[in-house]
This record gives structure tokens, C-alpha cells and sequence, in this order.
């Protein structure tokens, strides 16, 4: 059973439009995240159960807290006997005068009266429940101010103090001594301050009545002084005078900015050379219209003669002289008009300054006049202003003395508090049931946290997006099996699901148009353990199954395995060929399974990269490519030595190992990136050892019992042993 196309894509199909899409859709799932987590399912049970437990804990150690509720209305205005008003403002007419009362309500000054009004005896059932061990307990004033809430109830004018306590008979009886408290303290605040208000107004009732009397008699002096009635008839004459010299000044400022216009633009046209015939205000000069009609008209007859005579006939010479002479009596016109515009100029200028003179002599004496009319109208107004205010003051006092002795209140208890039946806290149901579903978030949250944070190679996404290669194929992990058992899983009756990935990584790479034909095939990996090894000896017998004839070289030279993974005896090898120059069929195990020969190291050596590099090595490779159909390479993990680089040249294609869950992907990418650069075919990478939970996302789960229910008993002895 091969893997799906959009997860098995070839090096073609990799490079086809729409696949990036398909790998986000396959990288980026809820089921690799929820296989993720999985993973880390130790990590949600311990944070699960931490929080469980720390929450359980705190519900049943918790003490039961009961509590006092009071219901307030708070009145709009209080009850009123006289229209007076009040000298402490204390009617409810807009939401910042409720939230004003609110904020009295949670005032220290409240808690502190209400503390001040508990007896002994409930002063000591009051902080009883917070005495530490050691003796030592919070003030009244501090637990009240700690324990209640003023809650505002919506859309109305009505509070609910709350205060909760351990004792219920003290949760009821201290928010009702909040409630009443909050009561009298606007009652006392508005008496308090009224009488305190009359004792000023006296003060300054008396000191008004003396600034009275000193303004009249200052007003009784200045009537003395000058005689006031004459004075307002000058005042009425000079205005009138003022008025008319004012627009005449207006009228002479308007001429002179006309004649200044007209002037600057004369100025400005002579600097640039222009014509100045073309100002309306030239133009219209009977003189300069004058000659312009004549210049047009001379202009014109010259024109026509000079059709029918040349230059020098009479009537040509004539005409042009008679042209000039217009000319320059244009020029001499322009000249005078343009001095006309600035004598008009500088007189508009005379007589606008003349104009201004005049007003502000005018306005100088009117100010003069002004003076004594403005200190007379100042002193009458003082004395009016201050008599005003003296009786206001006198009737002021009067009422305050009157409405401050009448005791009103601004708000009332609609519900007293009762002592509480059941306790407000812990709520044992609720903390249970957030405690269950908030361990549960949490330890969900820490597990896939510690999945994104791991740089693991954990799905088909990082390999074919992050590391850049193409998959082709997923194996699934091999558990409690030898390690020459699980060298040779595809013929030994390993998990049917095991075989069958070797066999889709078969018919993957003979799809490929790239690998179809390719002999020479190297695999290697990022850091041991990865199980290339694994991945080439179960290829090798997979191709060895298909009839091909195969080879298997053991190029780890540091870290030979072939030789324990087919259970071979000790011989000839591949350091026996390359240095001693033993003959290539002395160090080849012929048949170790029908089609399969293997070569493998035959010693150890201090310089492999010597070995690898020499023309031995490259001469027994191109004999292997003749005999063999299929020769695969096991090379040493790029990660940590570059072996596989120097024989990568002669290969025809490289297959790259990544174990699941166990290279970072940074360490991937540059390994490959090594690979790419030697401009070789990378067939594409193996995912080996996957988790058997999530190789249900790339094979069918179950697949032993449904690969026995589809081909019959058969299937278990349908591969064959492997030879002694």
C-alpha cells in the first residue's frame, strides 16, 4: 500500500503547481497538533492534575464566608420645607452625582464611623477569624474595609452594601451599620455646614455694608466736582463729528490702495519690459487711444504697400517714417500717462494721511471726554453691584439660619440585612468544576506549547517545507525486535505495516523519473541512530524481493553494521579491496539472500576519507554499477563527519534518513543543504521510526489485520526466509 500522491510526491511532482497548498493542508492540521500533544501527554497530566488538586485543595480548606446585604435608595432630593437651597449641593440630578454618592459609600470615613460604633464584644467577633498564629490581628477599620462591596444595581438609584464575614451574625449587622452610617453622615455633613455658612455670611455681610457706604460717598464727591449734564451733550458731538471723519477715512483709504495698485502695476510692467498700452487704465487715455488707433491704421497701409513697392520707394519711405513718428508719439503718451497714475498715487497718499490726522485728533479728544463719563458710570455701577449683593447676602443668611436646623435625609433602607443562612463562599461546585476544565486547558496549552517550542522533525511539513526535500516515505516504529531481526523486517514477518512502507518506498522511487533508472544509490542521515542502516538493508531486500540484483556496500567506515545486521561471518571487505588490493569477488557475501550480495567494511582504518577518495573506491563502484542492477550505499551521518560528500559524486542519487521526533530541523537543513550543493539528485528523504499513533495519517489504521482480512492467512508465509 503506497502513500498517497500529495504526501509521497516525487521530485517532479514536488515542483508541480497547487503542491505547496496540499503540504499546508497536510503540516498544519488539528490532527498532527492533536498527535503532537499526544506525544507530551505527560506533561497535560501533570499540569492537569496540579491544578485539579491545587484547586480541590483550596475549595476544602477554604473557610465559609457569609454575607450581609443591605439595599439603599439613594434619593434624588431630600424632603424640603423651604424653596431654599441647600449650602451643601446634595440632590441626585446626573449619573456623576450618583457615582459622587457611591464613592461616599466606599470612603474610609464611613468604615472608620461604622468601626467606632461597634461595641467590644462585636469588635472581637469581628476580628476573632483573623488572628494568626502568632496573636497578632487587623483592625476593625481594615477588615470592614476589606470585606465590603458597594455594588450600583443598573438602570436605578439603588445600592446593595455587601459585607462578608465569617461570623453571619456580623455580616448582617455590620452592613446594616454601613447603611445607616452612610445615612446620618449626609445628614450631619448638611447641618454641619449650613450653620457653618451662616457665620461666614455675618462676616461678610459686614464687610459689604462698609464698601457700600464708601463708594457712595465717593460717587456724592465726583458729582461735585464737575458738572455731568454739559459733559454728556460735548460727548454727543464730538460722536457724531467722530462718525463723519471715520468714513471719510474709509473713502481715502479705498482711493489711495486703487492708486497704489495702479502704480505698482505700472512699476512692475516697466521692469519686465512690458507693454503698457495693455493696462485698461492706460489704454483708456483718450491720447493713447488715439494714437493706438492711428499706429493700427499706419501699420496696416504699410503692410499693403509693401506688397506692391520695395523698400526704397517713396510712398515706402514715407509711410515709414509717419509709422516712427506715431511711434515715438505713443512713447511720449505711455510716458505721461504712467506719470499721471503716479501723481495720482502720491496725492491719494496726502490726502488719506491728512484724513487720519484728523481722526485721531478727533478720537484724542473724545477719549478725553470719555474719562470723566467712564469714572462717573464705574462709581454708580460699584454702588449698585454692592447694594445688590448686601441684600442678597442679608436674605441669604437668613434662609441658610432657617432651612440648616431642619434635618433632611438624601437617601433610605429598603431591605435590611438578615443574618445569612448559607455561606457565599468557597462554591465548591463551581471552583470543582473550573478547576476540571481549567487543569484540562492548561494542560493542553503546556503540551502543545512544549510541541511548538520542540525544533523536532515531527510530520511531512517540516520535511518537504521546512528542510526541502520530498517524502518518499513514512516508516513506522519497530518495537522489541534484535537488531539483525529488525535489519531484515521485510522478510522475517515483521508488521505488515513496516513492510508495506519499504514497498512504497520501492514503488515511489521506480515512479521517479529521476530514480527509475538510478543504480548508484547513497543513504545516509543527519546524527547515528537515525536507522539508515535499518533503511538500507530493508530496501536492499526489498529491491531483492522485486527480482532486481542487488548490492549493499557498508561505506561507515568509523561504524560498520551490515556485518551484525545480516549476522555475517568476520571477512574481506571494503578495506581489504580499496588498501590490500584483495580481488572484488573475495570481499563480496554472494547470496546472503537471493539477489542481495553484500560488501561490508572488513577492518578498521584511522583515515576513511583516504579510503573513499581513492581510485580503488571509485573503480570497484563503476564494477558494482555493471554487475548490479541496484547498488546502495551506507554512509555515516552527515551531522557529524563528511564521508557521504566525498562519494556523492559518484553516485546517481541520494536518499536522506530523518528519524522521527529526533533531529532538529536546523540540523537538517544544513546537512541538506550540503547534499544539494554537489548538484546531485536527492531522491528525497525517509521518515523513519514515526509514532505509531500518527502513522494512521499516512497509512490506514489497523493495516496487519486489514493486510490478513484482504489477502488471507496466506500473507504470513507469503515472504521468504532468509537463507543460513
Amino acid at each position: 500500500m503506497s502513500l498517497t500522491p500529495s504526501r509521497n510526491a516525487s521530485p517532479r511532482t514536488h515542483s508541480q503547481g497547487g503542491h505547496d497548498d496540499r503540504l499546508a493542508e497536510d503540516g498544519i492540521n488539528l490532527r498532527n497538533s492533536w498527535l503532537m500533544v499526544l506525544e507530551r501527554k505527560w506533561y497535560a497530566l501533570a499540569s492537569f492534575l496540579v491544578v485539579a488538586l491545587a484547586v480541590t485543595t483550596y475549595t476544602l480548606l477554604t473557610t465559609p464566608i457569609y454575607e450581609g446585604v443591605v439595599s439603599v435608595q439613594v434619593l434624588r432630593r431630600g424632603a424640603q420645607l423651604l424653596r431654599v437651597a441647600d449650602v451643601v449641593e446634595s440632590s441626585v440630578t446626573s449619573e456623576s452625582d450618583f457615582n459622587t454618592q457611591i464613592k461616599v459609600l466606599e470612603s474610609l470615613t464611613i468604615v472608620k464611623n461604622v468601626a467606632g460604633r461597634l461595641t467590644a464584644e462585636e469588635q472581637k467577633l469581628l476580628t476573632d477569624p483573623y488572628r494568626t498564629r502568632t496573636g497578632e490581628t487587623r483592625g476593625a477599620t481594615e477588615i470592614i474595609f476589606q470585606n465590603r462591596r458597594i455594588q450600583p444595581q443598573r438602570l436605578s438609584l439603588v445600592v446593595a452594601i455587601r459585607f462578608s464575614h465569617p461570623n453571619p451574625k456580623m455580616a448582617a449587622r455590620v452592613a446594616n451599620l454601613l447603611a445607616t452610617e452612610y445615612i446620618s453622615y449626609n445628614t450631619r455633613l448638611r447641618v454641619e455646614e449650613s450653620m457653618k455658612a451662616v457665620d461666614e455670611l455675618k462676616d461678610r455681610a459686614e464687610q459689604q455694608r462698609k464698601r457700600v457706604d464708601e463708594i457712595a460717598n465717593a460717587l456724592q464727591a465726583f458729582r461735585q466736582r464737575g458738572n455731568l449734564i454739559s459733559l454728556v451733550q460735548s460727548k454727543d458731538i464730538v460722536t457724531e463729528k467722530l462718525k463723519a471723519l471715520n468714513m471719510m477715512a474709509t473713502q481715502t483709504n479705498a482711493r489711495l490702495r486703487e492708486a497704489e495698485v495702479r502704480w505698482q502695476q505700472v512699476q512692475s510692467w516697466s521692469k519686465a519690459a512690458k507693454d503698457l498700452t495693455e493696462l485698461p487704465f492706460i489704454a483708456s487715455q483718450s491720447k493713447v487711444n488715439q494714437l493706438s488707433l492711428q499706429l493700427t491704421t499706419l501699420q496696416l497701409s504699410l503692410h499693403q504697400l509693401r506688397q506692391r513697392y520695395k523698400h526704397r520707394h517713396p510712398r515706402m519711405i514715407d509711410a515709414v517714417q509717419a509709422l516712427a513718428r506715431a511711434q515715438l508719439e505713443m512713447r511720449a503718451a505711455v510716458e505721461l500717462a504712467a506719470a499721471s497714475t503716479r501723481a495720482e498715487y502720491e496725492a491719494a497718499l496726502s490726502t488719506d494721511e491728512e484724513a487720519r490726522k484728523t481722526l485721531a485728533a478727533q478720537e484724542t479728544k473724545s477719549l478725553e471726554l470719555d474719562k470723566a463719563g467712564v469714572e462717573y458710570e464705574n462709581l454708580h455701577r460699584d454702588l449698585r453691584v454692592n447694594d445688590q449683593l448686601l441684600e442678597s447676602m442679608l436674605t441669604r443668611m437668613r434662609e441658610t439660619s432657617v432651612n440648616g436646623g431642619i434635618e433632611t435625609e438624601s437617601a433610605r433602607i429598603i431591605d435590611r440585612a438578615f443574618e445569612p443562612a448559607k455561606p457565599i463562599l468557597p462554591r465548591t461546585t463551581l471552583n470543582l468544576s473550573v478547576g476540571l476544565v481549567g487543569g484540562l486547558f492548561l494542560g493542553l496549552a503546556v503540551a502543545y506549547l512544549v510541541a511548538t517550542v520542540d525544533d523536532r522533525v515531527k510530520s511531512v511539513f517540516d520535511v518537504e517545507r521546512m528542510i526541502g526535500v520530498p517524502l518518499v516515505g513514512v516508516i513506522p516504529r519497530v518495537e522489541q525486535m534484535e537488531q539483525a531481526d529488525k535489519a531484515q523486517v521485510v522478510i522475517n514477518g515483521g508488521p505488515g505495516v513496516v513492510v508495506e512502507a519499504f514497498r512504497s518506498i520501492y514503488s515511489n522511487l521506480r515512479l521517479s523519473d529521476a530514480s527509475k533508472n538510478a543504480r548508484l544509490l547513497l543513504v545516509t542521515g543527519t546524527l547515528p541512530g537515525e536507522g539508515k542502516s535499518f533503511v538500507c538493508t530493508n530496501l536492499a531486500l526489498t529491491y531483492a524481493l522485486q527480482g532486481r540484483r542487488t548490492a549493499l556496500v557498508d561505506c561507515d567506515l568509523r561504524r560498520p553494521n551490515l556485518q551484525r545486521s545480516f549476522r555475517l561471518p568476520i571477512g574481506k571487505g571494503l578495506v581489504n579491496y580499496c588498501v590490500h588490493g584483495a580481488p572484488l569477488d573475495d570481499v563480496i557475501f554472494r547470496d546472503v539472500y537471493p539477489n542481495l550480495d553484500v560488501i561490508t567494511v572488513g577492518g578498521r582504518v584511522t583515515n576513511p576519507l583516504q579510503i573513499l577518495s581513492s581510485k580503488e573506491f571509485e573503480a570497484m563502484v563503476a564494477e558494482l554499477s555493471v554487475r548490479y542492477d541496484r547498488v546502495i550505499f551506507d554512509t555515516p551521518p552527515l551531522g557529524l563527519v563528511s564521508d557521504a560528500l566525498n562519494i556523492l559524486p559518484l553516485m546517481d542519487g541520494a536518499i536522506y534518513t530523518i528519524r522521527f521526533n529526533t533531529v532538529k530541523r536546523r540540523a537538517a537543513q544544513r546537512c541538506v543543504r550540503r547534499l544539494l550543493s554537489t548538484n546531485v539528485p536527492v531522491f528525497g528523504a525517509v521518515l523513519n521510526a514515526m509514532n505509531n499513533g500518527m502513522t494512521g495519517e499516512y497509512y490506514v489504521k489497523n493495516n496487519d489485520r486489514l493486510l490478513k482480512e484482504y489477502f488471507g492467512p496466506a500473507i504470513e508465509n507469503s515472504v521468504p526466509s532468509p537463507r543460513p
